[in-house]
């Protein structure tokens, strides 16, 4: 797969723990980034996606919103929390 070379500036505190993350899933750091910043857009679409629901439907109720975070819960758990 082509890639595109491009420079990056990162706190250094983030460069550092992102270059941590990366060795401990025995991947390169552009590696690692790439997959961050695509995890990163996936939930972007995603709320994408609810505004635009919304917009034709109506806002989600506190109900619709506790029940699909706790969807969430059950389906991801500790991954979701930032845990895994």
């Amino acid at each position: 797969m082509a890639v595109k070379k491009i420079s990056v500036a990162l706190d250094p505190d983030v460069a550092e723990a992102a270059a941590s993350a990366a060795d401990a899933h025995g991947q390169s750091l552009s590696a690692w980034l790439n997959d961050a910043a695509r995890s990163r857009l996936v939930i972007e679409s995603g709320r994408q996606a609810v505004a635009e629901w919304q917009t034709e439907h109506a806002e989600l109720t506190v109900e619709e919103r506790a029940s699909a975070e706790a969807l969430l819960d059950d389906l991801l758990g500790a991954a979701r929390r930032g845990s895994a």
